[in-house]
């Protein structure tokens, strides 16, 4: 392995090693003769303990023996810590600058846009360089359990995910995964390329619109999907991929709670097609209770296809238990983070149409106007679930209809939120209250916005304007 590409500050831990694994310099000295036939009094004479190392370090590196140095000192000293430490954290650490450091100059971007990904409290570090970016890892890389994975690791999922890296180096990248992940079927790159078997498709036509509301594209697409039996619910599946989640200050309707701006990586999957309809709600109503009872018509419009409503968080969850327990699957409402990202779709604009919306494209409060476009019908009342164009997950309804209860507990703007999709539970002062998104038939556009934020009472009947679909991961089965 060439190790010329040592960063300074794993030279100093190399170092601190040795000088912990022989503190008596005749020790070392017999250790460097006898496994490298090195004269340690030839290649580093002079000066204390810690000099003579650092020679000894400078002149293995030159020759490209600095692996085997660690190696051998470890064989002498098998029961330091240190050295065990640096052995592992030496052979993945210059493995991957051997294949990074020739990228740097053309990734530095992507390699800093990764690095606050994957390290969720790393929001406003911007590391100059990819050797500052290896040490932040490592310096992470302590105060972690054991059983979490690595931040480098983290670190090059994403790069492998989100960076335009060169075919051939991502094959080295893929590789060098393997050998130095926990988990890889946990991985972002892995779960991308393993998309479920046996699944159905359907395709669908997709419509952007200027800010006159005018339909300026259309475009065929296809979504992958199934059915759970029983119940007749269509789960899509949603690949993985990053977004920028919530909404600059330029966006017009928005506010605070939507900022700052974050990179959120997803993992893939599946969330309901359309929202949980009343037909649905009544077929999950007669499984046995887990918690709680539900009200088989708890809604004031009524309607098969129209979307359930009027209905609590608790009610969302136990309809969700209900559906784990007869399935023996994992079925949730999903995170604020995924509800956002399917509701995107790969989308930067304020609606997944594009500059704004209008009645003939959801149902909200088309009395008001977003953008340039004429004021539409105002229904005052849910429509069936499907009756609108979908977005370019195949999902429908994103946008007004009725607002859907997330997994997250309200928190009043996006300081210190996760950057992995997870459900956001740290710093909560508001136990009681739920994030919904998306808007409902009584909103004004720019509640139904893709980044709008709005919360209520977990425990509080909503009356007619909020209902939920459900999220399922992948591979839960």
């Amino acid at each position: 392995m060439n190790a010329g590409h040592t960063p300074g500050y794993l030279l100093k831990k190399i170092n601190e090693a040795l000088c912990s694994a022989f503190p008596d310099k005749t020790d070392l000295e017999m250790m460097v003769l006898f496994e490298l036939n090195i004269n340690l009094n030839e290649v580093a004479s002079g000066g204390n303990l810690k000099a003579i190392v650092h020679k000894l370090i400078m002149y293995c590196q030159a020759y490209n023996q600095l692996e085997e140095l660690i190696d051998r000192a470890l064989k002498q000293n098998q029961n330091n810590a240190k050295l065990k430490a640096i052995e592992e954290n030496f052979k993945i650490t210059t493995s991957l600058i051997n294949i990074l450091i020739p990228l740097e100059k053309n990734l530095l971007k992507q390699m800093q846009k990764s690095y606050r990904d994957c390290c969720p409290d790393c929001q406003n570090k911007n590391p100059n360089t990819f050797y500052e970016i290896l040490e932040n890892l490592d310096h992470i890389h302590i105060h972690q359990r054991n059983d979490d994975e690595k931040f480098i690791v983290k670190f090059v999922d994403n790069l492998l995910v989100n960076g335009n890296i060169p075919e051939s180096e991502a094959e080295q990248l893929k590789q060098w995964l393997e050998k130095n992940a926990n988990d890889i079927s946990n991985l972002l790159v892995y779960k991308q390329t393993a998309e479920p078997k046996g699944l159905k498709q359907f395709s669908f036509q997709v419509v952007t619109v200027n800010r006159r509301g005018a339909i300026i594209n259309r475009e065929s697409q296809q979504a992958d999907y199934f059915t759970q039996e029983r119940v007749d619910l269509d789960m899509v599946y949603i690949p993985a991929g990053s977004f920028s989640m919530g909404s600059p200050e330029t966006e017009r309707g928005s506010d605070e709670t939507e900022r700052p701006q974050h990179q959120v990586t997803i993992q893939p999957f599946f969330l309901g097609k359309y929202q949980v309809t009343q037909a649905q709600w009544r077929a999950v109503a007669k499984l046995p209770k887990v918690k709680r009872d539900l009200d088989p018509d708890p809604s004031e419009f009524k309607g098969k296809n129209r979307p359930v409503e009027r209905v609590d968080w608790f009610d969302a969850v136990e309809f969700c238990d209900r559906l784990c327990d007869y399935t023996a699957t994992e079925y949730r409402l999903p995170t604020e983070a995924e509800w956002e990202y399917a509701c995107r779709a790969g989308t930067t604009t304020p609606f997944h149409y594009g500059e704004t919306i209008r009645s003939k494209l959801a149902n909200y409060g088309a009395s008001s106007i977003y953008a340039e476009e004429a004021k539409g019908e105002f229904r005052k009342e849910t429509t069936d679930v499907g009756r609108f164009p979908p977005n370019g997950f195949g999902l429908y309804d994103m946008h007004g209809n009725v607002w859907e209860w997330c997994g997250d507990p309200w928190h009043d703007n996006y300081e210190g939120a996760p950057t992995d999709g997870s459900i956001w539970t740290k710093y909560n002062y508001h136990t009681d209250y739920y994030i919904v998104r998306g808007g409902s038939w009584y909103d004004l556009p720019r509640y139904c916005r893709s980044a709008s934020r709005n919360f209520f009472l977990a425990r509080e009947l909503i009356f007619s304007i909020i209902g939920f679909r459900v999220a399922r991961g992948v591979g839960r089965t």
